[in-house]
């Protein structure tokens, strides 16, 4: 019983040797393959041995009977062939054929094989494949969890301050009390609307596969919890761009937020946040199924358009501008505003690799760059990222960094880290200012006017860039400031720039080579003079 039991182990490889052994002979003395089956006491109908427990102890696994057979041919003493000991030569084994091998050595399992196991995991296979045929990702992700690489970013510029939307913050402490006033706005856009609830319901229901494919994250949540997050967020997200389009006259008295304006700065933040993202398709369902806003105005405005004159209430921008996304229909509001921002002729990307060797630093900060006879302006442009430098002048938009733009800048540089085929403008703009500033860099640009008075205290600028800067993959070779960086560079390391910031970085360094120079003059004429004074005698 002992040896038996220790080659429990080593069952699968001696069967299969011996098995081999055995069903080889047979075929050289000609001997079929039902015909062996018979011998060995198996039916020649039957697919899979028979199984059957060693004894009744309940740990030990169960292994044919077949091979307890077998083992029992070898005389106590007798230790049964290794495997590695076998070798066609020895036990003249001829090579299997495919249909031999099918027919012997394949058996049957599938009859032992758990179903919602094998649904699951070929589930799994699919969406496998479908996410190879995208990218390594599957298309229908665009909502993510903040990037933990920026863990050293104050949590506020991307941590929702009093409401959540979606599942990531849901059932948080610090914003349980809009979790109520939600249920005053689904009730304000049903009292208004000619859409029954079960619409809604059955809307959101039959498209809730989709809006739970939006989260990389696989949201553990029933369905009907889901789907009632969800109607309450999306309807919560309309009223508010709705009512944050109209006049007070249209604000209920008992509004939890409107009779509070100060809250509504915070809220707009919030739905910028990147973890608080709800996906555009389920706003713009909610909103056609709501009847939009045409109660109120003649022409509605469409949902875009609604939403960005809502962020401009902190972030003024032209009217021109946003004309442009009337018909956007993008992933969800973070997505919109940030394709707003962009340059209107973005640029594209040809650097000639060989020619381009930029150094390590990148480019150099304000300290370096003023000395050698670089200026810098603030420039008049509807995108603060639009930056450009000709005859020597760096010309800087003019930027006002506050909560609402640090939020902006934070969030969008995470939306650009999470999504590998997005353009990287935000990126490269914070790679460009935490090169270019220092605490005492942020006073002059300040005093020239890139930098507003309207902004936070030096340090907290400097900090926003530099610690944002650090955290960022950035390809100098790919932004969309490499021509920039090129010709900055270039004059940089120029001879005149060279002489400028040696020579005349300071009053006392020009008075010094100004004094040089005239005393180089004045021995040089005192020379003349005695060679000529010399000749007249």
């Amino acid at each position: 019983m002992e040896s038996r039991a220790t080659r429990i182990d080593d069952f699968d490889m001696k069967a299969n040797a011996i098995t081999l052994r055995r069903k080889g002979k047979s075929l050289l003395n000609g001997e079929s393959s039902s015909q062996m089956r018979g011998e060995e006491g198996v039916s020649e109908g039957q697919a899979s041995p028979t199984w059957s427990s060693l004894s009744g102890d309940e740990n030990r696994v169960s292994v044919p009977t077949e091979i307890l057979l077998y083992e029992e041919d070898f005389p106590e003493g007798q230790s049964s062939p290794s495997f590695e000991n076998l070798n066609r030569e020895e036990y003249q084994v001829p090579a299997p054929t495919e249909s031999l091998w099918h027919e012997e050595f394949q058996h049957d399992y599938s009859l032992f094989a758990d179903q919602h196991s094998l649904k699951r995991i070929q589930r799994r296979l699919v969406e496998g494949r479908g996410i190879e045929r995208h990218g390594g990702r599957s298309s229908s992700i665009c909502i993510f969890p903040f990037p933990h690489s920026f863990d050293k970013i104050n949590p506020n510029t991307y941590q929702p301050e009093l409401v959540s939307l979606g599942p990531y913050h849901r059932g948080k402490n610090h914003v349980l009390e809009f979790e109520d006033h939600k249920w005053f706005f689904l009730d304000k856009l049903l009292s208004r609307s000619r859409t029954d609830l079960s619409n809604y319901l059955g809307a959101l229901k039959l498209n809730e596969r989709s809006i739970r494919d939006c989260y990389s994250e696989t949201i553990s949540m029933s369905s009907h919890d889901f789907v009632e997050m969800m109607l309450l967020d999306s309807c919560f997200v309309l009223e508010l761009l709705r009512n944050l389009n109209h006049s007070e006259d249209t604000i209920d008295e008992g509004d939890p937020i409107f009779t509070r304006p100060w809250l509504i700065p915070i809220l707009i933040r919030d739905l910028l946040k990147f973890e608080n993202q709800l996906p555009y398709f389920l706003l713009h369902l909610i909103f056609k199924l709501s009847g939009g806003n045409g109660d109120i105005k003649l022409k509605p405005d469409p949902l875009p358009i609604l939403a960005l004159k809502a962020f401009d209430l902190g972030f003024p921008r032209r009217a021109e501008i946003l004309n442009k996304f009337r018909s956007w229909h993008g992933k969800h509001l973070l997505d919109l505003f940030h394709l707003s921002l962009l340059p209107s002729d973005q640029v594209i990307i040809c650097i000639d690799l060989e020619e381009y060797h930029p150094s390590d630093q990148l480019i150099q900060g304000v300290a370096q760059l003023r000395p050698s006879g670089i200026k810098f302006r603030p420039r008049k442009c509807d995108s603060f990222l639009d930056i450009n430098f000709r005859n020597c002048v760096l010309e800087i938009p003019s930027v006002t960094i506050n909560d609402f733009t640090s939020t902006v800048l934070v969030n969008c540089v995470a939306l650009e880290h999470c999504e590998e085929k997005r353009s990287k403008y935000f990126t490269d703009y914070v790679s460009f200012m935490n090169c270019l500033i220092n605490p005492r860099d942020v006073t002059f640009l300040c005093s020239e006017g890139i930098i507003t008075r309207f902004s936070q205290y030096d340090q907290y600028v400097a900090d926003l860039f530099n610690t944002l800067g650090k955290n960022v993959a950035f390809n100098i070779r790919e932004c969309y400031l490499s021509k920039l960086f090129r010709e900055v560079e270039s004059y940089y390391s120029s001879n005149w720039a060279t002489m400028r910031r040696t020579y005349f970085s300071s009053p006392w360094s020009f008075i010094s080579v100004l004094s040089a120079s005239i005393l180089l003059v004045l021995t040089m004429v005192q020379s003349i003079m005695s060679v000529l004074s010399y000749k007249c005698h």
